[in-house]
């Protein structure tokens, strides 16, 4: 059989089964089509449809079976509770109703006469079903407990839409996200924290997440947990099993195609949260609709609850919202208030509910604005939610302050539906303080935290809805084509004919706020049309205003007369859609000479004309005017909302103008002479509404000073009376500062040099947008000659109001509306022209710390130095590289143990140089000359780092056999000379001024940090263990030491007895008769290498230290350099008998005991003993270069 025809016998097949339903369904008292109180859209029909289709399948079973079916069969694919709408709800009031506990006998929810929406009624009809079918608590919600109760009762099979679509089987791994929190400290009342981020690659439906409480805390240290999608709470709060610490999130349906993340959000408690406690979370387990899920258990990292309470904010409704139409633009639909308390406040998000009948789908282009300013936009979900998600850093609130967010949105919807938004969570509103950095908590107001304690706002419309939707009041041009001067939308419940629509003008002359009669007709208007602003169609016009000769004094202000035309272009309205229209027309104040009907300062605005009034129909409606599509019938006026004359904004005729400003950027500047490219000042030029203005000549004016101080003059300055701005600038330029692009660098006339102090550019072409500000940036190349003394000053201004011509678009010349933005003789933006620049020199911030380096090591970074350049560039020529620098070092130590030093640095084109020397063996210096391309290069008021690296000597470079021959366990630094003034030279890329060590002082010199020479030394690397209950024989800590040394050294722990490891134990715990031992053990081999008795005394000092020292080795460690061994410390636990008793073992540096002690060394004549940390220890000042320390074990927790 053909593909073709199996979808016939199929689709043949599908038909007779409904028409056979539908028979059984009419046979069986069952309405095919829904008769509820209200009109249904296509989908909720649709909807109703396969509810009835999914009852018939459980009666058809039924009857083959022998078995009762249900009257109803329904689809519940999410929680029904008070305030939802859908038509879900109305299928669960009619099972209800099929049962002994109806929601209603009469009226709205009565058998046959059933809603979507689940109010009081249904709340009670659920409760009492509940009640009599065994589910606890019997409230009236209908949750996943009822909606299972449900299917065994109702025996629905397997119908579509009875269950959640699948997910895409496959697999989902999960892991850490890359934004997952580290490790930190949290304040009590900290609210909406991240404590984990999870990441699910591959494709599948995430239904399930389970976690669980770990660590020495408690599960009362949580008030609650949520899961987010991004700024989107996606599931109710949870509180963790007080029990077992566990946490589950069900029928979450997040697919994952590719990536997805999600984010286990907390709000920390105060009351029961204990300072120091310490938890972290486990995501034990996934489930997937289908498919395999894996990459857990995986574990959070550690958050320490602090002594300190996070700041607080307040969330209370206020103010009065009025109720919005059907169809209306930018709505306001709520209206609340966040005050910080304790700390500023930086609010992150914001999630609102909204509890009322209107569907969510009819609410769209969601904003929040304060004081007029938008500050975020919003959506809304599937489940009623609007979701505005702030970003980073977050819309801040002063602390003590408060600021009021109004909300606003489209509105589609039906007369009578209601509007309620709502905060159901108090930490849906997630604000950051600025004390602590993290949330602060919420206090929510009884006013604004469900659906009957909210603004409650009911969708205003009738047969016929009519809503203005703007523009604002502003300012238009005298010549403009296609200018907005109204816009409306009309929504109808039912298809509408309109065959007239009448327009009107008002006019005020002079725009004093007087209205003025409008004699006859608006010359100087033409092209006036309605047009649809989605399709771009015209549907009614164009006509001139000479066309406008209907008077009336019943729409205009002041009761003046107003002109109208009456359209009679026909166009319809469908039902349940809205359309937006404009009202546009063409204004020039220069087509009537003659009255000079329109002018600028005049103000005009547009009416449409209300469908009641009797100039347009009668009360009863006009069949002429507007009827029922397909009928001779009229729309009666009392079915329009509003039916009376709906007047625009004003809009105020402006003629063409140009506004001169200061642009805040640049501000006063200096620069050494010969710079070139130096930005001087910049002129804002604003454009009024009324043309697009083309710039056409400009003239600027210099002004010099000798000392910066006004007057400034055009020419000469108190004792330099030869100063001219051409003696300071070889060139200027005029550029676009929004854009950065060239507009002219060739004046026409330059008269810098004289009294005139003019330079004027002419022919230019820039152009400003009708309403727009453009930046005019003034460049300049300075001149090479002297200073008169240290410093010259140079400004530019425009000086009057002709200096600047420019056309609009009728041609006309339009000049600059105000002169001296920069104030002329006593400017506000100076430049300085410096003789030259200056270098200072510091640590870099990325300067290493101390550190150990080992023998024949290359490029160990030794110091990182900045040199920065204030006015002017700088190339770098010489620079002198010393040791011996500091205290106690001497040059033998470097030169012993140093083969060559290498710096590193940029050139001017951003290339990155190196080069090579060797320290002198009797100063212990070393100079680096640098010539061409090969100079470092300072930018101007920027910074160069220069790295001073080090070579150091192998075991072969190295004389003699004992340590303090070779050169071991030594320590200097690499620094900066200080020394002769030559040891330094720069010279300014503008100035050619030359800097040495005379003009970098010794208090602006850093040295860099001491480096310790070894033979070999370790590295610590804490490797991963969980924690668990000390309870029995247990892993405590495991570790890897690395071996970095000479080629042939090595790391050796044996029989000698100064060889040790020495860790610490921090405890809790009773006293016990019996010793605990531990064990270390070699984690590749499993051979035990050392044992440590601890006794029964160390452990009973609560929260004080004992230790646990390895010196006696069962077997020799040796580690070769360059290579590691991997051990487990091991630990028998006795007295660990209370709740809360915990221990950790640490390697710590912190008292006066060494930590480590090692051999090194190839063979036993060159073996020597290393001791490394404690304040008394051999090594002492070698406790901190080892920068992995201290190591601290995880914590086991008696539970």
């Amino acid at each position: 059989m053909s593909i073709k025809n199996k979808i016939k016998l199929n689709f043949k097949k599908g038909l007779t089964v409904i028409t056979s339903a539908a028979t059984i369904l009419v046979l069986s008292g069952v309405a095919l089509v829904p008769t509820g109180a209200q009109a249904q859209t296509t989908a909720e029909l649709i909807a109703q449809l396969q509810a009835q289709i999914a009852a018939l399948t459980a009666q058809l079973n039924a009857l083959a079976t022998g078995q009762p079916a249900p009257s109803t069969a329904c689809s519940f694919s999410r929680s029904l509770y008070l305030g939802v709408v859908g038509s879900d709800v109305m299928c669960l009031q009619q099972y209800l109703n099929s049962t002994a506990n109806k929601v209603a006998t009469s009226g709205a929810g009565s058998p046959g006469n059933e809603t979507t929406t689940f109010g009081s009624r249904t709340q009670a009809a659920v409760a009492a079903w509940q009640a009599a079918n065994g589910v606890s608590p019997a409230a009236g919600y209908f949750g996943t407990i009822s909606r299972a109760k449900y299917t065994s009762l109702a025996g629905v099979p397997g119908v579509p839409g009875a269950t959640p679509a699948p997910g895409v089987p496959g697999n989902v791994v999960t892991t850490l996200a890359s934004d997952n929190p580290g490790a930190r400290t949290i304040t009590l009342n900290a609210y909406g924290e991240t404590v984990m981020s999870l990441r699910f690659t591959g494709s599948g439906k995430v239904q399930e997440l389970a976690f669980k409480r770990q660590g020495p805390g408690d599960t009362n240290d949580f008030d609650g947990l949520a899961i987010y999608d991004g700024a989107r709470r996606l599931t109710s709060q949870r509180t963790p099993s007080s029990a077992d610490g566990t946490v589950t999130f069900i029928n979450l349906g997040v697919d994952v195609s590719g990536s997805k993340d999600l984010k286990l959000v907390a709000d920390f408690g105060g009351t029961n949260n204990n300072a120091g406690n310490v938890n972290y979370w486990q995501l034990t387990n996934v489930k997937l609709d289908s498919g395999t899920a894996s990459g857990f258990p995986l574990n959070s990292n550690n958050f320490t609850s602090a002594g300190s309470n996070s700041g607080t904010i307040n969330v209370d409704k206020t103010g009065s919202v009025g109720s919005p139409k059907v169809g209306q633009k930018n709505a306001q639909v709520s209206e609340f208030k966040i005050t910080a308390n304790t700390e500023a406040a930086l609010v992150r998000r914001v999630q609102i509910l909204q509890g009322g009948t209107v569907k969510n789908t009819d609410i769209t282009n969601l904003k929040l604005e304060v004081n007029s300013a938008q500050v975020a936009t919003g959506n809304m979900t599937s489940d009623g939610y609007a979701v505005f998600d702030f970003g980073t850093p977050g819309y801040k609130i002063d602390k003590g302050d408060n600021k009021i967010f109004k909300m606003y949105a489209d509105l589609a919807g039906k007369k009578d539906e209601t509007i309620k938004f709502y905060v159901d969570v108090a930490s849906d509103v997630h604000a950051i303080g600025d004390q602590f950095g993290l949330g602060m908590k919420p206090t929510l107001d009884t006013n604004f935290d469900d659906s009957s304690n909210t603004h409650s706002l009911t969708l205003q419309g009738g047969v016929l809805t009519i809503a203005f939707n703007g523009p604002n009041a502003t300012n238009i041009g005298t010549k403009v084509t296609d200018q907005v001067l109204y816009r409306f939308s009309m929504t109808a419940a039912n298809d509408i004919e309109i065959k007239k629509f009448r327009i009107g003008f008002c006019h005020d002359p002079g725009g004093d706020g007087s209205f003025a009669n409008i004699a006859d007709d608006l010359d100087d208007v033409t092209d006036v049309k309605i047009v649809d602003e989605d399709s771009g169609q015209v549907v009614a016009g164009p006509t001139d205003g000479t066309g406008f000769t209907e008077d009336a004094t019943d729409g205009c202000e002041d009761a003046v007369q107003g002109t109208y035309k009456q359209y009679t272009d026909t166009f319809d309205l469908k039902a349940g859609v809205t359309r937006n229209f404009k009202i546009t027309a063409d204004i020039d104040t220069g087509l009537n000479t003659t009255n000079n009907e329109l002018a600028a300062t005049d103000v005009i605005n547009v009416m449409i004309d209300g469908f009641g009034e009797s100039d347009n129909a009668t009360t009863s409606g006009d069949v002429s005017v507007l009827k029922y599509a397909g009928t001779n019938t009229a729309v009666d006026d009392s079915d329009i909302v509003p039916n009376t004359d709906m007047i625009g904004n004003n809009m105020t005729l402006q003629a063409s103008s140009l506004t001169l400003g200061l642009s805040s950027t640049p501000g006063d500047s200096t620069y050494v002479k010969g710079t070139k490219d130096t930005s001087v000042v910049a002129f804002n030029f604003s454009a009024a509404l009324a043309s697009d203005i083309k710039v056409t000549n400009i003239t600027l004016t210099g002004y010099v000073d000798d000392d910066g101080t006004a007057p400034f003059a055009k020419i000469g300055s108190n004792s330099d009376s030869s100063l001219t701005t051409s003696g300071l600038v070889s060139a200027v330029k005029l550029y676009d500062g929004d854009t950065g692009t060239l507009i002219d660098d060739t004046p026409d006339t330059n008269n810098l040099n004289n009294s005139t102090g003019t330079v004027i550019f002419n022919n230019l072409v820039w152009n400003i947008a009708a309403g727009t500000t453009r930046k005019l940036l003034v460049k300049t190349d300075l001149s090479t000659n002297p200073t008169s003394g240290a410093n010259d000053y140079f400004s530019f201004d425009i000086d009057a109001t002709t200096d600047v011509t420019a056309l609009d678009s009728s041609s006309q010349t339009v000049n600059a509306g105000q002169a001296d933005p920069n104030a002329s003789t006593n400017p506000t933006n100076v430049v300085t022209v410096s003789s030259g620049g200056s270098v200072n020199l510091a640590l870099a911030p990325t300067n290493p710390n101390k550190k150990a380096v080992y023998w024949g090591q290359n490029d160990a970074l030794f110091t990182v130095y900045r040199y920065r350049a204030t006015d002017e560039a700088f190339f770098i020529e010489r620079l002198n590289i010393v040791t011996a620098s500091g205290s106690g070092e001497v040059v033998a130590s470097a030169t012993a143990n140093i083969d060559s030093v290498k710096l590193e640095y940029t050139n001017k084109t951003g290339s990155i140089i190196t080069a090579l020397g060797a320290l002198d063996a009797g100063t212990g210096s070393v100079s680096f000359g640098f010539v061409g391309d090969q100079r470092p290069y300072i930018p101007k008021d920027s910074s160069v780092d220069v790295k001073v690296y080090a070579n150091i000597k192998p075991k072969a470079g190295r004389s003699g056999t004992a340590l303090s021959t070779l050169g071991s366990e030594e320590a200097f630094s690499l620094d900066i000379s200080n020394g002769q003034n030559d040891e330094f030279r720069a010279v300014g890329e503008g100035s050619g001024s030359v800097k040495t060590n005379a003009d970098i002082t010794d208090s602006q010199k850093s040295k860099g940090n001491d480096h310790f020479v070894f033979r070999t030394y370790p590295e610590f690397v804490q490797d991963t263990l969980a924690a668990s209950e000390p309870l029995g024989t247990k892993d405590v800590l495991k570790f890897t030491i690395k071996a970095h040394g000479a080629s042939g050294s090595r790391l050796l722990f044996d029989d000698n007895a100064s060889a040790t490891i020495r860790f610490e134990i921090i405890a809790s715990g009773a006293q016990s008769a019996t010793d605990m031992t531990a064990r270390l053990y070699d984690l590749t081999t499993n051979d035990q290498v050392a044992s440590q008795t601890v006794s029964n005394g160390q452990t009973s000092l609560a929260n004080k230290r004992a230790s646990v020292t390895f010196d006696s080795w069962d077997k020799n460690v040796e580690i070769d350099s360059g290579s590691q061994k991997s051990f487990r410390v091991e630990l028998g636990f006795t007295g660990f008998t209370d709740k809360s008793d915990f221990l950790q073992l640490v390697l710590n540096d912190g008292d006066a005991n060494a930590i480590l002690t090692y051999v090194d060394g190839s063979n036993s004549a060159e073996n020597n003993t290393v001791d490394l940390g404690g304040s008394t220890a051999p090594g002492n000042t070698l406790g901190s270069v080892f920068r992995l320390l201290p190591m601290n074990g995880p914590i086991f927790v008696k539970q």
